[in-house]
Parts: structure tokens; C-alpha cells; sequence
């Protein structure tokens, strides 16, 4: 049984599940799109948000039936306790090693473009200690975080898109729909994992004053993840061009270098935004904790998810170390989406549809 202290409303959800998201992906997204489908990234953004609302849907559907359970108590009702917890083991795993490339791909970041000399180990660990801290206080803690924090990233984003929309060549985006549509339609992935983190979604549900509201609160959220990837990306392209975008390994990193400030009034603005990256990949951290401590702690049956939180932080770390570079960390990364991505953020929500709606059905 959840406190009634520690209840978010609806507002605090849609921060949740706008900021989750946001992390690394902000700063690669257009890279990968503009590889794979070119000027069009922007309709694949536009498919991939429509895609990612439908399975918010089912999740919606099936989280406010059983809202006083959460996911791994709903699976063990829906499919019987053995098979329940098998469907929700592929969870945790995900969230675990989720966390651990997150946090790796943070220090990588950090190290390459501000603390050049800072060993890796000495980056990684302070985050992951305090991403813990917060978890551990429950999810009305997390949440008062991120409201403090949408403020500070929503007038930095628009105080950035303000400088770049009139120095940008919208020509670029020319032509439109030259590519492959089958090529369009598998790119469509491509997206909807960029915006993977929503799917936390189905376990705060207990968490939740009002979860009729869920569903709205939650689809303009991813609103609002989409259009600010909308933004990005033609940005990037209407500066750079397709070919240089796509050679770029953060071109949202690079468009900020490139900034020319109006009188010079910030100088130094990659340091004010990167200050601000550091926010968002906090926020997905600190989450990613969370669900995996929810979804773990109600494997094991143990009442305190903040106990499960620091159980599994020595392998969060040793796993974080596993690969030898950022290249090989977003291989991996890659791989992690293909498996169990497609588990967590698609398999799992229409089969527990079906499920709910099977079981309503004979009563």
C-alpha cells in the first residue's frame, strides 16, 4: 500500500513523463535521423509521437483498472504469479541496465566536453550516489524535483530556440519525401525509442491522486517532448545541412558552439546548456533508479524499494564500466533497445491490454 504522502498529481505526472525521456537522445536524435531518412526526420518524429501516444493508450487502459497494484502486481493477476513475475524479470533487467549505460554515457559526455582531465570513475559515481538520494525519497521527492526543474529547462530551451530560428537556412529541409517510404516507416523505431522512458508510466499508476487523468496528462507531455525534437532537428539541419548533421556525434551540442549571441550578452552559452544537459540526464537517472527499484522490490517482496535502490548499485556501476568507449557504449545501448526495448516499451503494454480486456470480458 503507497502512503497517501507520497502521491503525485496530474501535473507532477506529466513533468515525469516529459522530462524522463529527455536525455541523451536530445543530443544524438538528429544525427541518427538525418542518416537514415535525411530532410524527413521531422515526419518520422511526428509517426513515432502518434505511435508512442497509442501505446500510452494501453497503458492508460490497463494502469487505471488496477491502479492500486502497479505492474508486476497487475502481470501476477493478469497471467498468475509464476508467469507474471517471468514477463516482469525482462523489466527490471531493462531498468538496470538502462541506468548503467545512462549514467556511463553521462560521464563520457562530460569528460569529452568539460572536465577533459577528471578521471571516468570520479564523474560516473557522484551522480549515481545523489540520483539514489533522491530516489530513495520516494516519488513526491522526485517530483518536487522535477517541477524546479522544468522551469529552469523550459526558459533556457526557449531563450535558445529564440536566438537560432532567424539565423537558420530553412531551405535546407529541401526536399521533402525523397526517401524510401518502407525506409521512412522502419525509421519510425528510430523515435519512439528516443522518447523511452515514458513507458515508467505503468509503474506509478499506485502513485497517482487521480489516474482517470492519466491518459491526458501523459499525452501532452509527449506533446510536447515531440514538438521540442521537431525543433531541434530542423534547427540542426537548417544550419548544418543533412551531410554534416549526420557525421556529427551531438549535433545539438555543436549547433549551440556555433551560436552567435546578439551583443554578446552570454558569452560562453554551450557552458549554460550543457550545465542544463546535466539536468535532463539527472531526471532520467533518477527514474530509471526508481523503476528499477519498484519493479525489483516487488520481485523479491521486499517492502522498501530503497533498500532494492542501493542493492543493485554495485552492478549498475560495474556494468556502466563494460564498455570500452561512447561508441561502444551506444552499440550496446542499441542493442539493449532492440531486445529488450521492444519487450518493455511495445510487447509488454498490447499483451497486457489484450489481457485486461480477456479477462473483463469473462467477467
Amino acid at each position: 500500500m503507497v502512503p497517501n504522502d507520497d502521491k503525485i498529481s496530474t501535473f507532477q505526472l506529466g513533468l515525469i513523463i516529459y522530462l524522463t525521456p529527455i536525455g541523451v537522445g536530445i543530443f544524438t536524435l538528429p544525427a541518427t535521423l538525418a542518416k537514415d531518412v535525411e530532410t524527413n526526420g521531422w515526419i518520422i518524429l511526428i509517426l513515432g509521437g502518434l505511435l508512442c501516444m497509442l501505446i500510452i493508450y494501453f497503458i492508460c487502459d490497463v494502469g487505471k483498472k488496477y491502479s492500486s497494484l502497479g505492474l508486476v502486481e497487475t502481470l501476477k493477476l493478469l497471467f498468475g504469479k509464476f508467469l507474471g513475475s517471468v514477463l516482469a524479470f525482462p523489466v527490471f533487467v531493462y531498468y538496470v541496465i538502462f541506468t548503467a549505460m545512462e549514467v556511463r554515457i553521462f560521464g563520457e559526455t562530460t569528460k569529452m566536453y568539460l572536465l577533459f582531465k577528471t578521471p571516468l570513475e570520479y564523474i560516473m559515481v557522484p551522480i549515481l550516489i545523489l540520483a539514489i538520494i533522491l530516489a530513495r525519497n520516494g516519488i513526491e521527492a522526485i517530483a518536487r524535483f522535477f517541477e524546479a526543474a522544468f522551469y529552469l529547462v523550459a526558459f533556457t530551451l526557449l531563450l535558445v530556440i529564440l536566438i537560432y530560428l532567424p539565423k537558420s537556412d530553412y531551405s535546407n529541409l529541401l526536399p521533402i519525401l525523397r526517401v524510401d517510404p518502407l525506409k521512412l516507416l522502419k525509421s519510425v523505431s528510430d523515435s519512439l525509442f528516443s522518447l523511452s522512458g515514458f513507458e515508467v508510466l505503468f509503474l506509478l499508476f499506485p502513485f497517482i491522486r487521480r489516474p482517470e487523468k492519466a491518459l491526458k496528462g501523459s499525452l501532452i507531455a509527449i506533446s510536447f517532448i515531440v514538438v521540442l525534437y521537431i525543433i531541434v532537428f530542423v534547427q540542426c539541419i537548417a544550419r548544418f545541412g543533412v551531410d554534416y548533421t549526420s557525421t556529427l556525434l551531438y549535433p545539438t551540442l555543436s549547433l549551440i558552439k556555433a551560436s552567435d549571441v546578439p551583443g554578446a550578452f552570454i558569452e560562453g552559452i554551450e557552458g549554460l546548456l550543457f550545465s542544463l544537459w546535466i539536468v535532463l540526464i539527472f531526471t532520467t537517472i533518477v527514474m530509471l533508479i526508481f523503476a528499477y527499484s519498484i519493479v525489483g522490490s516487488n520481485l523479491i517482496k521486499q517492502k522498501e524499494i530503497k533498500h532494492t535502490a542501493i542493492l543493485f548499485l554495485p552492478i549498475i556501476y560495474v556494468l556502466s564500466l563494460i564498455p570500452d568507449s561512447i561508441a561502444e557504449t551506444f552499440e550496446l545501448t542499441d542493442k539493449l533497445v532492440m531486445v529488450l526495448g521492444y519487450y518493455t516499451i511495445i510487447a509488454l503494454p498490447i499483451l497486457m491490454f489484450i489481457a485486461s480486456k480477456v479477462k473483463g470480458a469473462r467477467g
